[in-house]
């Protein structure tokens, strides 16, 4: 659901938006605005808890925003029409590997 930010439904950034504010942290609300809060790593120095960003078809940075969870999988609010809603994909995936811009990680 695209504009989501609520447990009735999440886009990507909504989902990220929701799921640190249970954390006590404030994201901004977009995907490409996400990519202001916290600092870059690297893909291989990814830890649970990092944002992992995707580019598809825009303009913008970003298009997708998720939650890395640990060995190279994330978490993400998807609105593909074949699997909406929160699920796990595979960074290594190719639809994922072949759009991932970045990361950020959140810091206190």
């Amino acid at each position: 659901m695209y504009g989501g930010s609520s447990t009735s439904g999440f886009d990507c950034s909504g989902f990220t938006k929701y799921v640190y504010g249970q954390f006590g942290y404030t994201l901004n609300r977009t995907a490409t605005d996400q990519l202001s809060n916290g600092v870059s790593v690297r893909k291989d120095e990814l830890q649970p808890g990092d944002l992992v960003f995707f580019k598809y078809r825009t303009s913008k940075p970003v298009s997708h925003v998720g939650i890395y969870i640990g060995d190279g999988q994330f978490i993400h609010a998807s609105s593909s029409s074949s699997a909406s809603g929160v699920k796990i994909s595979s960074l290594s995936e190719s639809w994922y590997a072949n759009r991932y811009v970045g990361a950020k990680r959140i810091l206190a």
